[in-house]
């Protein structure tokens, strides 16, 4: 049976990667320095790029599946798409909570 989103794999695994990078970049820079605010916002930071990180690494193992269900690649591909959506999404909602609170904190 034909591969349907074989086209697709190489870009999302690209897009994927490097935003999984600048993710755990951002997490080790943000780790290390104080937070100028609480800890329950530190929380929801952290929650947020945990949550991110979780999706797109879901999205790697979907994108990279080779025995998904082939009579529904389409709608296979879609859930996966709003799955990476989701990731980046809720990751860079933390990054921005964490930039705002830093410029009102400075």
């Amino acid at each position: 049976m034909e591969d349907k989103i074989q086209s697709f794999r190489q870009p999302l695994v690209t897009a994927t990667g490097i935003l999984l990078g600048f993710i755990l970049n951002f997490m080790s820079s943000w780790v290390k320095s104080d937070v100028p605010f609480g800890d329950v916002l530190a929380g929801i930071v952290g929650l947020c790029m945990i949550t991110g990180i979780s999706c797109l690494i879901a999205v790697l193992y979907r994108v990279l599946r080779m025995n998904y269900p082939r009579e529904q690649g389409e709608q296979y591909y879609q859930r996966t798409l709003r799955v990476f959506v989701l990731g980046v999404c809720v990751a860079f909602a933390g990054v921005f909570i964490d930039a705002t609170l830093n410029f009102w904190a400075a």
